[in-house]
């Protein structure tokens, strides 16, 4: 299947009509993808599609879990932000990490994002927390360090926890100040900021291109980003890149209460910081500020796709903290989709790794928002015969047929899909389209499946071939060897592929055999087209730099269905080491009610992905292939990450009732990031039941269980000793 193809898969699907395990499995092909075109784009310098459709695909995927929060724990790729640091710079780790923010796209989203401050805080929903709204630029991330007034250090962004040492290039950049000779700059001062190029630079800067001959650039964005990143500082020079100012990292001193009051430092210590940047004390300013900044963003001389809302309070936003990836007291709002009138040249339907029949509409391509279209969704064959999932008409109960005229959205600026159809304009002559019940990879029967959740029909069509069908074997085997899974540079996409159709890898093991395979006569990997002895030994090499890995990080690659990354990790942290987890298998062959109890009771893990943990490996073949990796691969114990000064450090913690000091979310929270483990129910493992007011029925048995029971005065005491 091309990478086109794969986009349009992708772009086409809507996630409102796939039930939750479609939902799932549809979450984990995209994260799988996503993660292949970071190594590609930034490790290897070979993208394999276009910027755009790239940022199709991560705003796609933004949106989704902004939409189904709950799939974060099947994957942390939402944690990852960026890419990971080019090896021609030197690598930085950012003390403070440089985080990325959760989108929304309308005004309920905006509606939520308040209400949930204020619920996290305990505040009454008749105070509103001031707020500052600020145009989003569409740049490059840097972090800027100055000690005792002088820049010494500067970075991208990277993945959010490392960065490339880009000083030298940093230094280029006519509007930022090397130095700083104020009396209220803290001694350590790291500011924050994005890169990026202006409208009219980009203009000059292509028309230079054209004059000379040369290839001309994509977008402003882009081009910053190459930019900075290029290994010559006199050609960051060159490009005129500019920088805004608007937030910070690392500090010896805060000089502000506020983040605005931090904006009108910046200013007054030379940075630029954006005109736009507003405080508010009502959401109905808030909107405001949104709508004019709406109206604002074509005349402007670069480029913006949204606005960032923030917390103004500094002492609020720590209180918030964190959610994998991105603050809970900031949030970017999302422009307005377009809309745009094209035809329908041609109705294709892929098969992703699940088996789910998804269909593409190849388009006349068309410009919305200075994004060329090439591809709509279709998702389903209900949406192309004029029905939703509970069976009602849309768009009138007009079906869609190869050469229609359609109009097409982008919504949230990212996902282009159909909207309508002009069946005045349709050809006497057109046919209906006949979504095939055939797979049409692996010619097996694609069906229709009855969701046990809600009794309905399903909306999507799937593979019956299973792992007889090529796209989904292969999905599971690149889903191994992914970044946030084995990470084993290499062996994804195309090479997984062709070494699939030659029989050398058939299933996780195989990996680990290659080079002994190889050297007995057994495959012959120099045989195959565009391989010889250096990418051999390169792929062998990053092999053997997996064959160490943490049993949480083991169990997630392993793709079980339902165990994503952090409920990996929960039962990594749990069970410790791979000696305890052959026994818990072993013990649940004979034993499965307590096993499963017992892991069930640990906070955070749900029945339905311990469940699945343990169907997959009291499954003999499916335990026998984990054997036989750890027989190749050093599985080491995954340590928990403790404060070894708490007071609570190894505790037993259960929470209950409603807390006024603080919810019980950031109780939680608090208490992890101390060392202790939260647990959901009461048992005799529990050292401690705090509770709150109405704490219902859990009082009772602690009591009866002779557990310790405090207040929430007395637990905010107790954090305090």
């Amino acid at each position: 299947m091309t990478y086109d193809l794969k986009i349009e898969q992708f772009l086409s699907c809507e996630p409102n009509n796939l039930s939750d395990l479609e939902l799932i499995n549809f979450y984990l092909t995209l994260t799988k993808f996503l993660q292949d075109q970071d190594r590609m784009y930034y490790d290897d310098n070979s993208p394999k599609i276009d910027d755009t459709n790239y940022d199709n695909l991560k705003l796609f995927y933004n949106k989704i879990i902004f939409q189904y929060p709950y799939l974060k724990k099947y994957s942390n790729y939402h944690e990852s932000v960026g890419y990971n640091p080019s090896e021609k710079f030197n690598k930085i780790t950012h003390k403070v990490p440089m985080l990325s923010l959760s989108n929304i796209f309308d005004n309920k989203g905006l509606e939520d994002f308040i209400d949930k401050i204020r619920k996290y805080l305990s505040i009454d929903t008749n105070q509103f927390i001031e707020v500052i709204s600020e145009p989003k630029i569409d740049g490059l991330s840097a972090t800027l360090i100055y000690e005792k007034g002088k820049l010494s250090l500067a970075a991208t962004r990277g993945d959010g926890h490392q960065g490339e040492n880009v000083t030298e290039n940093i230094k280029t950049i006519s509007n930022i100040p090397k130095t700083l000779n104020f009396e209220d700059v803290p001694d350590l001062l790291e500011v924050r900021g994005e890169i990026y190029m202006t409208k009219s630079d980009f203009i000059k800067l292509n028309n230079k291109m054209i004059s000379e001959g040369k290839q001309t650039y994509v977008n402003p964005r882009n081009t910053a980003s190459g930019s900075l990143r290029h290994i010559d500082p006199n050609v960051t020079s060159s490009r005129k890149l500019r920088f805004f100012a608007y937030t910070w990292g690392d500090l010896s001193e805060m000089p502000s209460k506020t983040h605005f009051g931090m904006i009108n430092l910046f200013k007054k210590w030379g940075f630029d910081v954006s005109p736009y940047t507003k405080t508010h004390t009502s959401l109905n300013e808030i909107i405001q500020a949104y709508l004019e900044l709406n109206n604002l963003r074509s005349s402007l001389d670069y480029d913006i796709d949204g606005v960032v809302y923030k917390v103004n309070s500094i002492d609020l936003q720590k209180r918030l903290g964190f959610i994998s990836r991105s603050p809970r007291w900031a949030i970017a709002h999302k422009f307005e989709a377009e809309k745009a009138k094209t035809r329908i040249l041609a109705i294709e339907v892929q098969v992703g790794r699940t088996g789910s029949l998804t269909p593409v509409a190849k388009l006349e391509p068309v410009n919305i928002g200075g994004v060329l279209v090439k591809n709509a969704t279709l998702h389903n064959e209900d949406f192309i015969t004029g029905i939703n999932s509970d069976g009602d008409p849309i768009r009138e109960g007009i079906d869609i047929r190869v050469g229609d005229y359609i109009e097409i959205i982008r919504s949230g600026d990212v996902i282009p899909k159909v909207i309508n159809v002009d069946k005045e304009l349709r050809a006497k002559n057109s046919k209906e389209f006949i979504f095939p019940s055939i797979c049409p990879v692996c010619n097996s029967l694609a069906v229709k499946e009855r969701s046990d959740i809600t009794g309905k029909m399903s909306s999507t069509r799937r593979c019956t071939g299973g792992l007889y069908c090529e796209s989904q074997i292969l999905g599971c085997l690149e889903f191994f060897v992914s970044r946030n899974a084995m990470n084993i540079e290499g062996l994804g996409g195309k090479t997984m592929q062709l070494f699939y159709e030659n029989n050398f890898v058939i299933s996780p093991h195989d990996i680990f055999t290659l080079e002994t395979r190889q050297l007995n006569g057994e495959i012959d990997i120099l045989s195959l087209e565009g391989w010889g002895d250096l990418s051999m030994n390169n792929l062998f090499s990053n092999i053997n730099g997996r064959r160490s890995v943490t049993l949480d990080k083991l169990i997630y690659s392993l793709g079980i269905r339902h165990v994503g990354i952090n409920t990996s990790k929960l039962i990594g942290q749990q069970l410790n080491s791979i000696d305890n987890l052959f026994e818990t298998i072993n013990k649940a062959n004979y034993d499965y009610i307590k096993i499963l109890n017992f892991l069930t009771d640990i906070d955070g893990l749900g029945k339905v992905a311990i469940e699945s943990f343990l169907t997959f490996l009291r499954n003999e073949e499916n335990f026998q292939i984990l054997k036989k990796l750890s027989d190749d691969v050093e599985i080491r114990n995954t340590n928990k990450i403790v404060d070894t000064n708490s007071t609570i450090q190894g505790m037993n913690l259960v929470f209950t009732g409603k807390f006024n000091g603080m919810s019980r979310s950031e109780a939680k929270d608090y208490a992890e990031r101390m060392g202790a483990k939260v647990l959901s129910s009461v048992t005799s493992r529990t050292d401690i039941l705090i509770i709150g007011d109405d704490p219902g029925s859990k009082v009772k048995k602690a009591r009866e269980l002779d557990i310790k029971i405090i207040t929430e005065l007395e637990w905010l005491a107790l954090l305090q000793s």
